[in-house]
Parts: structure tokens; sequence; C-alpha cells
């Protein structure tokens, strides 16, 4: 048994396989390759705004970064310039005090001074009263 090709199935079949592919090619893969390609730019699209998203959000870490150091250094100034106030003014403070208790002992070593005086002269009349009555007792013996 000998198997002869029919030329006229064949050109059916061929014609067939044709309008399948045209149609297949119109229905199913140009819309598949436009989707595809669509959504292969919507991936890029959105890669480049999230890669411009990351620049931007570096370059705010970086602005709060510079503000942090910023605030940090005039904080520390700030904290140094009250310091120096805070010590000036104890200072001046000390300085006062010192020359209030300058005077006051300059004032209680005055009046040790008059009382001082004032203890002898008393300690003399006492003597010279003392002379006359070891002198009267004396008499008297």
């Amino acid at each position: 048994m000998e198997i002869m090709p029919d030329y006229e199935v064949m050109i059916v079949v061929f014609v067939v396989f044709l309008v399948t592919m045209f149609m297949l090619s119109k229905f199913v893969f140009n819309p598949l390759i436009s989707y595809m390609d669509k959504r292969e730019q919507k991936v890029t699209s959105d890669l480049e705004l999230v890669n411009k998203d990351d620049n931007e959000l570096l370059r705010i870490e970086q602005e709060i970064h510079d503000i942090l150091s910023e605030a940090k250094a005039e904080a520390y100034s700030a904290k140094e310039q009250q310091m120096e106030e805070a010590k000036k003014i104890a200072n001046e403070k000390i300085e006062k005090i010192k020359l209030e208790n300058k005077e006051k002992m300059e004032a209680f070593m005055l009046k040790i001074q008059e009382n001082r005086e004032s203890i002898k002269d008393e300690l003399r009349n006492s003597f010279v009263g003392l002379d006359s009555m070891v002198a009267e007792k004396i008499k008297n013996i």
C-alpha cells in the first residue's frame, strides 16, 4: 500500500494553516506583544521613578544630616556661651562677696582694736586703784 499525497487536501490544509496563522497573529500575537511592550515600558518608567525617588531620599537624608549637624553645633555653641556667661556672673558674685567679706573683716579688726584699747584703759584704771589698795594694805600691816 502506497500512500499518495492528495494535493487538494494539502492545499486546503495549507490554506487553513495560513488562515489560522493570520487569525492568531491578528487576535493573539499582536495584542500579546503589544501588552508585553507596554508592560516593559511601565516597568522601565517605574524603575526610573524608583531611582529618582531613591536619589531624592538620599538628598533629603543628607539635608537632614546637615541640619542636625548644624543644630548640634549651634547647641554646643549656645551651651558654651551660656556656661561662659554663668562663670562670669559667678566670678563677679565671688569677687563681690570677697570684697564684702574684706570690708567686714576690716570693720571687725577695727572693732577689736577699739575694744583692745578700751580694755587696756580699763586695766590701767584698775591697776591704779589696786596700787593704792596695795599701798594701804601694806601700811596697815
